[in-house]
């Protein structure tokens, strides 16, 4: 039975010049070890948390996925049969007032989609505002944001405007009254801050260390503001919930407008996480490369070991963005002691099953900088005890999902500050008595590549982008395992 073993100490990096610097080796004799008589590459991510990380393992870059599916299913000719597209058409000519459209800028191509959903609506003499919602998490990030939104801003239809910027975690999820009175000055009033140069404030705010997706909105126009018959669309590739943002219109609405019970009409494009019925066009995107359809595909199974509190994330990324039940994958909360039990690491790899089995392993990098030390040692012990039950046996690959950036004090008794830097690298170890150095080769790639390369090892012939490789330069060029 082809059998992978993949071990992940999320949190764990390639340090960077200026970080302080942890001895892997003396932490993690074991390791080190498995270092030298594996193979070794590095990985790319952009993460610095958990949900950005998830999602990019399991489904990597979903921008092309989504942008052709909404071409393919969504923003077609075939869109005129759409209840959506009718209610939209209905009230765009019924009356006077604006099309507003919500995204997410965290690709270039976004507005070509965008576009090409505007080409589908007669928008003669109607007034179109685009707002973006930042989601971005790091302030190295702006200088991706700076060139989408220029972009946006040279590709976006003649009668299209920039309205709103705004972080997408700026307010609260339950609105107080200072946060409903901000958005009321923004979106009702116009009367916030005004940036035309979204460069200009983009660097500001990158120099004053807020992170994009808690940005206080601004606006680029000062005519952007909402109407009593306006219109709305998330135009969303992904899942979410935008009830914030709609608390904070359904409030204000009645006492800017004087409406006691609003209508406000909503839509978005893929349905909305929301707490209320909001008309979608397409109920999701599926993800046929998803964890849950390749081990369907394959008819193997996986088990995530993970804790309690990231299962129903770890769940929604592995199905496709959707949340569901798969068959083919089951989940095991770590409980206290687990990773000391021996047994249960034999029993898990040996007994269960199981075709590829993640250990989901977080570190904590709350405290002590001796403390994250001794983590890393116990840790090492647990890398020891899996290392025994696969070797001359199974595939066994450690890695993260990705690194961090913390400043720490250095013991208790120590507090001096020092910062660790892992962004941007994170290590992968790569173990299997079958690939020989003679013959293969570990390749550099993304986070995703890791989880191909394991189903790779288990399905052989499945075709996906592997890191391991035969050595040559042709196969190492054509991805051929």
């Amino acid at each position: 039975m082809n059998k992978c073993i993949l071990f992940l100490i999320n949190g764990l990096g390639i340090e960077k010049r200026g970080s302080y610097s942890i001895s892997i080796d003396q932490c993690m004799p074991r390791l080190s070890r498995i270092k030298e008589t594996s193979f070794f590459t590095t990985a790319v991510t952009s993460s610095l948390e958990y949900r950005e990380a998830y999602q990019r393992f399991f489904l990597g870059d979903t921008n092309n996925i989504e942008f052709d599916y909404i071409k393919n299913n969504i923003v077609n000719d075939s869109i005129v049969n759409n209840p959506c597209y009718h209610s939209i058409s209905n009230l765009l000519k019924s009356n006077d007032g604006k099309f507003h459209i919500f995204i997410e800028p965290t690709s270039e191509g976004i507005i070509e989609e965008v576009n090409e959903f505007l080409s589908k609506f007669d928008l003669s003499n109607k007034k179109v505002y685009l707002h973006l919602l930042l989601t971005q998490q790091t302030t190295s990030d702006y200088a991706s944001i700076i060139k989408i939104t220029n972009y946006i801003k040279y590709h976006i239809f003649s009668n299209v405007r920039i309205g709103f910027i705004i972080g997408k975690e700026y307010f609260s999820e339950n609105l107080d009254r200072k946060e409903l009175d901000f958005n009321k000055k923004m979106f009702f009033y116009c009367t916030c801050e005004r940036w035309t140069d979204t460069e200009k404030k983009f660097n500001f705010l990158r120099d004053a260390n807020v992170k994009p997706s808690m940005v206080e909105g601004f606006c680029v126009t000062n005519e952007c503001f909402f109407t009593k018959d306006d219109v709305f669309m998330f135009f969303n590739t992904k899942r979410t919930s935008y009830d914030k943002f709609i608390d904070g219109f359904y409030y204000n609405w009645k006492e800017v407008f004087k409406v006691d019970n609003p209508v406000i009409p909503i839509f978005s494009l893929i349905q909305l996480d929301s707490k209320i019925n909001i008309p979608y066009f397409s109920q999701s995107i599926g993800y046929d490369y998803s964890l849950a359809n390749l081990l369907s595909k394959y008819n193997k199974k996986a088990l995530i070991i993970s804790k309690e509190e990231n299962i129903s994330l770890v769940n929604f990324f592995a199905n496709g963005l959707v949340y569901k039940n798969s068959p083919n994958i089951s989940f095991m909360k770590i409980v206290d002691g687990f990773y000391e039990d021996m047994n249960n690491i034999v029993n898990i790899i040996e007994n269960g099953g199981y075709d590829l089995i993640i250990f989901d392993y977080h570190m904590d990098v709350s405290k002590t900088i001796n403390d994250l030390k001794n983590q890393l040692s116990h840790i090492d012990v647990v890398l020891g005890n899996i290392g025994g039950v696969c070797q001359n046996k199974y595939s066994l690959i450690i890695s993260s999902l990705y690194g961090l950036k913390k400043t720490l004090p250095l013991a208790d008794y120590n507090n001096e500050l020092v910062t660790i830097d892992y962004e941007m690298q994170i290590p992968i170890f790569f173990f299997d008595y079958r690939y020989p150095r003679s013959k293969y080769v570990l390749v550099p790639g993304e986070t995703n590549y890791i989880l191909n390369t394991c189903i790779s090892l288990i399905e052989p012939n499945c075709g996906l982008y592997s890191l391991v490789r035969t050595k040559g330069l042709l196969n190492n060029l054509f991805g051929k395992k």
